[in-house]
């Protein structure tokens, strides 16, 4: 009961009407046109700040005076707790997220009270909380014929990304500035064999940022020669992405000329993309080979194709990756298996 009137909520994320002795001119509604209209971030990262909570729309015919808390403050900061919204105004609440919050769904309750005159109504409502800010880098070796390149991957917030040929003193450090949260970027940038060549020693300096700067904890370094074979590092993928099943490689000869055939099962959801099925040739660089399909949620790949003889010689010990990727480019799975050349033999991951 409010002024003599009773308070009706209606729709989840507004209030619909209210009747008082000094009663507004506003009709029940739902949403984003009610008496407050609110307009629900879908979800807030833990330990980001500034971020969309909640803007309020005021659909009354007089201001509003309206007033915000967290129900467990602990959790973070608001961008105001109190404040005037004019008739017809919308107002957007940021907040700021602690590190420590606790995350899923509706895991960030909050209040809302809105008054004018003798009314008064109040009302709770929450949000989702996901994980806070992370860093994860890729880094693939593409070193070929002497000349240095990489290719590197990234899933950060915004991420400026710092290449340092450590060896070539007339070479320059490369600097990426990427405001994507996921990317793939190639160095030297646009290719060619300005990058250094093979055997010198490289630096990656990856810097993460939120909005309000840079976030020193997840500030990485990693230190690599130009070899063709990638440095350590963990595929990109969280438990949403694109998964590898298993794959089966089997080899056959003929005349010393060598065949893998790679047969493939991806769990491809939604935002999957291809494989790519590396052949390296852990003796003879010449016959390394990349092979890319997009088939899912079975494919095959043949290496090398008919006619051809890039296989490799009997005896030659080949590493066979099938690596998974997602719109954007990002390897989110993957798995290596060792085959040797003339073997006759079928191996199995995992």
């Amino acid at each position: 009961m409010v002024g003599g009137g009773v308070l009706v909520l209606g729709g989840t994320e507004a209030f619909s009407a209210v009747e008082a002795e000094r009663s507004l001119s506003v009709a029940a509604a739902e949403d984003g046109d009610a008496l407050l209209g609110l307009d629900l971030a879908s979800s807030v990262q833990a330990g980001v700040d500034d971020q969309d909570l909640v803007a309020l729309t005021n659909n009354t015919d007089a201001p509003l005076d309206v007033s915000l808390t967290l129900l467990n403050p602990a959790q973070g900061n608001l961008s105001t707790a109190n404040l005037s919204i004019d008739s017809g105004a919308t107002r957007s609440i940021l907040v700021s997220g602690d590190g420590d919050s606790p995350t899923g769904q509706d895991a960030l309750p909050f209040g809302i009270g809105a008054s004018r005159d003798s009314m008064g109504l109040s009302l709770e409502r929450s949000v989702a909380v996901t994980a806070g800010p992370t860093s994860k880098q890729r880094i693939s070796d593409e070193t070929r014929n002497g000349n240095a390149a990489f290719t590197i991957s990234y899933r950060v917030s915004r991420v400026e990304l710092e290449v340092e040929n450590v060896d070539a003193g007339y070479i320059g450090p490369e600097t990426y500035t990427e405001g994507a949260r996921e990317g793939t970027v190639s160095y030297p940038p646009g290719g060619g064999s300005d990058g250094g060549a093979g055997g010198d020693t490289y630096e990656f300096r990856f810097r993460v940022y939120d909005q309000s700067g840079e976030i020193t904890d997840l500030y990485t370094e990693v230190t690599t020669t130009a070899t063709g074979s990638d440095p350590p590092g963990d595929d990109l993928g969280d438990e949403n992405d694109p998964m590898l099943v298993g794959f089966s490689v089997s080899n056959d000869e003929q005349w010393t000329n060598n065949r893998f055939t790679v047969d493939y099962e991806v769990e491809p959801r939604d935002d999957f993309r291809n494989v790519e099925v590396r052949f390296d040739n852990a003796e003879n660089d010449w016959s390394d080979a990349t092979k890319s399909n997009d088939t899912a949620p079975t494919g095959t790949v043949v290496y090398p194709a008919a006619g051809q003889r890039q296989g490799g010689v009997n005896g030659d010990t080949y590493d066979v990756t099938v690596e998974v990727y997602n719109q954007n480019g990002i390897p989110v799975d993957s798995g290596t298996i060792s085959i040797v050349a003339g073997s006759n033999e079928t191996v199995d991951w995992p």
